[in-house]
């Protein structure tokens, strides 16, 4: 016995010293330098050290030059100078020999002269068109040239009646007296070797003039009311004829206070109520026109309440009120809409409640004919054209008419003899089967103390009997002794 018990302990022992070796290798891995491991090998038994070749000195400096690639001209034959006696001491001076002079000749590759051929000129072109002019007014266009070698000579016929062509100037001139589109007979002949020639057809479009017109794209063409203290902004739209640029200002009269003149708007803050008439000027190069206006400015503005609809039955008539009107100047009109898309050119609204009208009393009334739910703008306008948006809302139009509601039978008492039927609970409700009382765990109220006090005496019996079996092992081994 006693020799396993020291056999035990060396044992231990070696396991001990792998245990310390291991952790003490480990250390060092860990404590090693940075760059230790990745040392190269020192040449050593079994390693050869590379050869050493001998150090190449650089070549001493010497006075020689290297020869050009490319040959050199013949020199001129030169007189050879030979130096006068020096002073005692001097140094001679370096006798430098007089450049080669070198023709200046295009060369190509190789050293070739270049005969590479001038670009040839761009072919002529005529722009294809003047500008518009108007009968009895003014007219001043060129003739575009462009290619070719300039200067041109260019001739012009088939000119409309009172316009004559300048050469020197490449202009068409004068006043023409026939309205028309014209094609004009132009001939080019430029100063290149051998020239160009080119003949062209140019339009030009003679119209009757008209002075500029004004419009005001509103209700009723008149400036909408304006509100103290409420921005304000509407434009004019102004025509031309052919397109002409165009100025405007006012020439008469007066916006109201707050409100100013910009380009083709009055917009600004109204400070003083009132009605305020006004004259527009629209001019352009050749000629102008007026148009005269007036703003009123109102103290207060009317207010609007929108209220949300019943839902209407397709193909059956209908009326609620969607929406009221107070303050302003009556009558009021009022609409619905829909959202708006656009699409580059394109432009549509979505679909809404079809046979549905708003009137002047804000009543939603009609016979709808699109069935659907359908989310709509409602906006209304006073008699003075102030225009505001009350509201979004949603209206909903059914296919069909809902049943009506049925109201369940009264219940029947159980005739005789008969059990009462069970009692409905609601909806995650749990009848009790005893008269118990359930806890929150689920458990018997008073029964979860009970168990929680038995699983904690058994874990105590359990400790309790493995630590009398221990001692009971050591004393019979204690009692038994070791053996020889």
């Amino acid at each position: 016995m006693g020799a396993m018990q020291r056999e035990r302990g060396f044992a231990g022992k070696a396991w001990g010293m792998i245990l310390a070796a291991a952790l003490a290798g480990g250390l060092a891995l860990q404590l090693a330098p940075p760059g230790v491991a990745a040392d190269e090998p020192t040449p050593g038994a079994g390693i050869t050290a590379p050869t050493q070749f001998p150090a190449v000195e650089p070549a001493p400096e010497t006075a020689t030059t290297t020869a050009p690639t490319a040959p050199l001209p013949a020199p001129t034959a030169t007189a050879t100078v030979t130096p006068g006696p020096q002073p005692t001491g001097a140094v001679p001076a370096p006798v430098t020999e007089p450049a080669i002079p070198v023709a200046a000749v295009p060369t190509g590759p190789a050293g070739e002269p270049d005969q590479t051929p001038a670009a040839a000129p761009e072919p002529l072109a005529v722009q294809g068109y003047v500008e518009s002019g108007f009968v009895g007014k003014p007219f001043d266009e060129p003739i575009v040239i462009s290619g070719g070698i300039a200067p041109y000579s260019v001739t012009v016929t088939d000119l409309p009646a009172g316009l004559t062509f300048n050469e020197a100037s490449l202009r068409v001139t004068g006043t023409p007296s026939q309205a028309g589109n014209h094609q004009l007979t132009v001939e080019v002949t430029d100063s290149s070797e051998p020239a160009q020639t080119l003949s062209r057809q140019v339009a030009a479009d003679i119209t009757e003039y008209e002075p500029p017109r004004i419009e005001l794209h509103t209700y009723t063409g008149q400036y909408p009311d304006a509100i103290v203290g409420l921005p304000y902004g509407q434009s004019i739209d102004v025509y031309t004829a052919a397109a002409l640029p165009f100025t405007t200002s006012i020439v008469e009269g007066q916006l109201p206070p707050g409100l100013a003149w910009s380009n083709k708007s009055a917009s600004g803050i109204p400070t003083t109520p009132g009605t305020y008439a006004f004259t527009v000027r629209a001019s352009d190069q050749y000629g102008s026109s007026d148009a005269s206006f007036s703003i009123t400015v109102r103290a207060s503005a009317p207010s609007a309440v929108g209220y949300v609809v019943p839902s209407a039955v397709l193909g059956e008539p209908y009326s609620a009120k969607i929406a009221s009107v107070t303050g302003g100047v009556g009558p009021y009109e009022m609409w619905w809409g829909t959202p708006q898309h656009m699409a580059g050119s394109l432009t549509w609204h979505d679909p809404g409640p079809d046979g549905l009208t708003i009137d002047g009393n804000g009543f939603l009334n009609g016979t709808p004919t699109r069935a659907g739910t359908f989310s709509v703008y409602v906006k209304f306008r006073d008699a003075g054209l102030v225009e505001r948006e009350i509201f979004w809302t949603t209206i909903t139009v059914l296919e069909t008419r809902p049943p009506a509601a049925q109201q369940p039978p009264a219940a029947q008492p159980p005739a005789a003899g008969e059990e009462p039927p069970a009692t409905v609970l609601p909806a995650g409700e749990v009848q009790s089967t005893s008269d118990a009382e359930l806890a929150a765990t689920g458990l018997q109220t008073g029964t979860l103390t009970a168990h929680v006090w038995t699983a904690g005496g058994l874990l105590v019996s359990g400790v309790l009997i493995a630590v009398a079996s221990h001692r009971s092992r050591k004393r019979a081994g204690t009692a038994g002794g070791p053996t020889a």
